[in-house]
């Protein structure tokens, strides 16, 4: 399967496994999900507080879970959120919304590295960047049957890791990390 864009919830692979297969079921809405399992999940979430934090947090269907993909071209998409359209990117990123100036007499500009490293968390701002998403099927010792997908800066291996490997208490933050076997970089991409 490709990706297409569209509106989706992230849920997180690791602890969401057995509980998301409810979804194979025709006859079960998304709101019925979401009250059967949304604690025991871990959705991406635009916090409420600072409105810049990318953390995990009980699926509970509100705007600031929703979370739009566009097409950037290349394959990419840009990731807005819905309920404060705001884009998914990275401190240090030209999009973040810091200034850049310039040195008249050398004609250099004044910058802030733009590298995906380990541990950088991921945040929302105004300005969008391109991700790349990979699809897959993620699982420990067996192949999940349910597809999945890992969301990467574009040509790495970097991708969204949730934090302590997957650790579903709330306000655990989203962050850019290697990707590694674990299912706490896999999310369940749910249509809104």
């Amino acid at each position: 399967m490709s990706f297409q864009p569209g509106t989706y919830y992230l849920i997180n692979v690791k602890h969401a496994r057995d509980s998301v297969k409810s979804m194979d079921d025709s006859n079960v809405t998304v709101n019925e999900v979401i009250s059967d399992i949304g604690q025991q999940v871990a959705a991406m979430d635009l916090s409420d507080g600072d409105k810049q934090s990318i953390i995990a947090f009980g699926w509970h269907g509100g705007d600031n879970q929703k979370w739009q993909f566009e097409d950037a071209g290349d394959g990419n998409y840009y990731i807005k959120n819905v309920g404060f359209g705001k884009y998914l990117t990275f401190p240090d990123e030209p999009n973040d919304g810091k200034q850049v100036f310039i040195n008249v007499g050398f004609g250099k500009y004044l910058t802030f590295p733009d590298e995906p490293n380990d541990g950088k968390q991921v945040i929302a701002t105004d300005g969008p960047r391109p991700w790349e998403v990979r699809v897959g099927r993620e699982g420990e010792n067996q192949q999940d049957s349910k597809e999945s997908i890992r969301i990467f800066v574009p040509g790495t291996s970097q991708n969204l890791d949730l934090t302590n490997h997957g650790d579903i208490t709330p306000g655990n933050p989203v962050q850019l990390w290697e990707q590694t076997p674990g299912q706490g970089q896999a999310w369940y991409a749910i249509p809104a």
